[in-house]
């Protein structure tokens, strides 16, 4: 994909981004405005209700002291401020006007609507729209004894143009708030994103100069795209690692195979110079076989520690008994023991119980005695022990050879490496590698403890068969 493509799509999810957010505010600030509108409206509303309710109370009450000519003489006793704010009249049982009381500024209201309120026995209620733009009344019908009706209104105008007056405000800043949205959203989003668009040109960087050592820049705060910036710089580390580790390999394997394969080609040329002496060509066929077996092994051993490491090792796993495989492995090696003066003492116990691949325990256990055996000098000794720790088997190879310098002691784990101490003795480097892998692949932990001239011990730990 190009660059200008890639600023395109970037572009886009932030503008996308941007466009959301504002949405988001917009369509927040719309729904706060219509929840809010609605409180107003019911509560102005039940305001509105709850002072006709009184007035219909107060006068159904002095209906029943005196009848219709006490509730006209004590409406003409009021004060004069409910008489020009409420609309009251009585009707009776055919619809005829009894009594009513007109406010003042109520022109434009239809008296006709109230004509066709049928007969109830419960209050009602009414809302009914004036002649007049923005007119509006709220009427409470009541029955009284004697089949009358009490039918008390109050003029809703006022609260109407409130909240007309709350949906122009509105309206006059949606234009306002939908701009913040969008420079809010913008802003945000600039913000958000950096990270990003940092690992962005990062990778550009990378795929352009080819420098791995490049980083995207990191603050110190909280959040996804931070975290995605770090794991990636740490993907780039580990890619770095790896990238020196197969350079290094590949190093080393060169070295390593120029000597069998000079070998080869010197046997070869030496057996043509002397063709007609066939002991002389067949001991040159022992040594080719001898060497290509040598660069087979090697080669074997590196496509076993990928395999491991990568997690592609197939493993066939079984019971396998930790003390029967430890002394088959010591028998085998008891003749190069008895060569070299060694001593191979044995703390097991009677049983112990792991799940793995019986072949490549047998391999990891037979690396380690075979590295104690070549590092060990005459005369000494090496101890294997295996016991219960927990839900683990604990094994550990102890010996008395020349130790490992505390500089390479994170390093001998490495494929191929082999340290200045150990280039004495014939080897690969690629033993240790090969039992940390096939341990790790079990689900189990290797380490090592060592001290120079004095020994060291390398120590296994496996999950035990529950």
């Amino acid at each position: 994909m190009s660059s200008k493509s890639s600023r395109k799509i970037g572009l886009t999810f932030s503008v996308k981004l941007s466009v959301l957010y504002a949405l988001f505010f917009v369509i927040s600030s719309g729904g706060l405005f219509v929840v809010a509108y609605y409180l107003i409206d019911n509560l102005i509303e039940q305001r509105e209700r709850e002072i006709i309710r009184d007035r219909i109370h107060e006068y159904r009450a002095w209906y029943e002291e005196g009848g219709l000519r006490a509730l006209k003489a004590r409406f003409d006793e009021q004060s004069g401020t409910a008489r020009d704010v409420l609309f009251v009249r009585i009707v009776g049982p055919l619809n005829q006007v009894l009594f009513v009381s007109i406010p003042k500024g109520s022109k434009g209201f239809d008296y006709g609507k109230l004509g066709a309120i049928p007969r109830t026995e419960k209050d009602l209620w009414l809302s009914i729209k004036g002649q007049a733009e923005k007119s509006a009344w709220t009427i409470g019908v009541a029955p009284l004894p004697g089949g009358l009706k009490l039918q008390v209104g109050k003029s809703t105008t006022q609260s109407q143009e409130l909240l007309s007056f709350f949906r122009t405000v509105f309206l006059t800043f949606s234009v306002p708030i939908l701009l913040l949205g969008i420079i809010g959203g913008g802003l945000l989003t600039f913000r958000a994103i950096k990270p990003v668009r940092n690992l962005i040109q990062t990778v550009r960087d990378i795929l352009k100069t080819g420098q791995m050592s490049l980083r995207v820049p990191v603050r110190r705060e909280r959040g996804e795209m931070y975290e995605l910036v770090g794991l990636f710089n740490q993907m780039l580390d580990k890619n770095d690692l790896l990238i020196q580790a197969m350079h290094n390999s590949l190093d080393n394997v060169a070295h390593d195979l120029r000597t069998p394969m000079t070998r080869l080609r010197g046997v070869a040329e030496f057996a043509l110079q002397d063709a007609q002496d066939p002991n002389a060509c067949r001991e040159a066929l022992a040594d080719c076989m001898e060497e290509s077996e040598r660069v087979l092994t090697m080669l074997n051993a590196l496509m076993d520690v990928a395999e491991a490491e990568t997690g592609a090792m197939r493993l066939d796993m079984m019971e396998v008994s930790v003390p029967e495989v430890i002394n088959s492995i010591a028998d085998l090696y008891e003749v190069v023991a008895e060569d070299k003066g060694i001593t191979v003492n044995r703390d097991l116990p009677h049983e112990l119980l792991i799940n793995a691949d019986r072949t490549r325990f047998q391999q990891v256990i037979a690396n380690l005695l075979d590295n104690a055996l070549k590092y060990s000098g005459q005369g000494r000794e090496i101890e294997i022990s295996a016991c219960e720790e927990g839900v683990y088997a604990f094994i550990s190879v102890s010996d008395q050879g020349m130790g490992i310098p505390p500089n390479e002691i994170n390093k001998i784990w490495d494929r191929l490496y082999r340290g200045d101490h150990s280039r004495s003795e014939r080897g690969l480097g690629l033993g240790l590698s090969f039992v940390r892998a096939i341990v790790h692949a079990h689900g189990g932990t290797v380490s090592v403890e060592s001290d120079l001239n004095k020994g060291s011990r390398f120590s296994i730990r496996m999950p035990k068969t529950m």
